[in-house]
């Protein structure tokens, strides 16, 4: 079967730019390339229509024209799936005006003036990104659990990862060889520690992402990973401080979906703070946990999260797990106060214990490692039982 050649479309009323852009991809092999006379403020509805139909459109523009701004937008709702925008650009923008394009919709920011040969790699390393994005990924659709805490301090990433831990099915209790595939996701950008809870050095991934406006893929999802030894796939939260905002929703929306088809669960670890690129993530979201017990200002914090997240996305399933607290024989006034402020049942709880979660975290191993005997550990094995049971990585997947 022969590969199908990848289309280019160049805007540029510029013909300097034009000629060097055309030069730098007389390099590269297999392209149909098509160039317009028209600058990104001037494009029309034809011109909307002709970029939705090409695999990478390439064009000049100022960030800070608004007309070339909005231009942008337009491009980009109405761009099909796997559309690549480049966008030529002062070589000393700074990085506020970066980000503004990338919240436009442009995948990658290249510098001009650039030479043939930096700019045909570019492009080409793009061109390789898409055909790496519709190889063997099928139509898989793995388990998005994301987790968040309704008050700091109540062991949210204890949770996250050692559910994560529990959702891989080993084929003994001391054999390294697993069956499915679950990766976690530090998205706590600013202040997460599952890097730590795992000795894991914190990996720039995210930082770069942010700060390029790359738009991740499943190829840059497997270089930025690590495996742990017990078979873990873990992309950390990134050493550098960077506000919350630097990522957009566009980079997390293809970021889940890109984790989503190449493993079986995804267990995302969330700040305890409310940004636009938390909506994707719950779009995606199978079933949303949220980490508290159940004293009053935790309840209350744990109902405003439920209203906001299911305000946007009603269908959303959401469990709560109660920390801190061996599940009762009988629940007291107070727990069953708490499960009707919810309108739930509390049907998972996680013993306070101490030494077990302490000695996790100083060993930088899941319990299971380290306490596989504990209560704790025990509970979360029966959490991560009861998710696998309600949504099974074989049956999640469609074709």
């Amino acid at each position: 079967m022969s590969r199908k050649r990848t289309s280019i479309l160049l805007f540029s009323d510029d013909k300097e730019i034009s000629s060097s852009v055309q030069g730098a991809l007389a390099n590269l092999q297999g392209l149909k390339v098509k160039s317009e006379e028209v600058s990104v403020a001037n494009l029309n509805g034809k011109a909307f229509d002709m970029a939705s139909e090409n695999d990478i459109v390439i064009f000049a523009t100022d960030p800070e024209n608004t007309a070339d701004l909005s231009a942008i937008k337009q491009l980009n709702a109405r761009r099909s799936q796997g559309t690549v925008f480049l966008a030529l650009t002062d070589s000393d923008i700074p990085l506020a005006r970066v980000r503004a394009l990338s919240d436009a919709g442009v995948d990658d920011v290249l510098p001009y003036p650039i030479s043939q040969d930096e700019l045909s790699r570019q492009v080409d390393k793009w061109i390789k990104k898409l055909a790496a994005s519709t190889m063997s990924l099928g139509d898989h659709e793995g388990v998005i659990i994301p987790v968040v805490q309704a008050r700091g301090g109540i062991g949210s990433t204890t949770v996250a990862v050692n559910l994560a831990d529990h959702l891989i099915t080993r084929k003994g209790r001391f054999s390294k060889e697993v069956s499915n595939s679950v990766a976690l996701v530090d998205l706590d950008v600013q202040f997460g520690s599952v890097g730590d809870f795992l000795e894991i050095d914190p990996q720039q991934a995210l930082y770069q992402m942010a700060v390029g406006g790359v738009i991740p893929d499943a190829q840059w999802v497997e270089q930025s990973m690590t495996e742990t030894e017990g078979g873990l796939h873990v992309l950390t939260a990134p050493q550098d401080f960077m506000p919350l905002d630097a990522i957009n929703d566009k980079q997390v929306e293809v970021l889940i979906d890109a984790l989503r088809r190449t493993h079986d669960y995804v267990v995302l670890d969330l700040p305890r703070a409310i940004v636009s690129w938390i909506q994707p993530v719950m779009e995606f979201a199978d079933e949303l946990i949220i980490v508290s017990d159940t004293t009053v200002p935790s309840i209350r914090s744990a109902k405003r999260l439920i209203d906001f997240y299911k305000g946007e996305n009603p269908g959303l399933k959401v469990n709560v797990v109660i920390n801190h607290e061996k599940k009762p024989l009988v629940q007291a006034h107070h727990h069953k106060e708490a499960a009707r402020a919810l309108d739930l049942k509390f049907e998972n709880w996680l013993p306070h214990d101490p030494k077990a979660a302490r000695m996790s975290v100083d060993y930088g191993k899941p319990l299971s490692a380290v306490a596989p005997r504990s209560d704790l550990n025990k509970a979360i094995a029966a959490l991560a039982k009861s998710t696998a049971k309600a949504m099974p990585a074989a049956e999640h997947a469609t074709h």
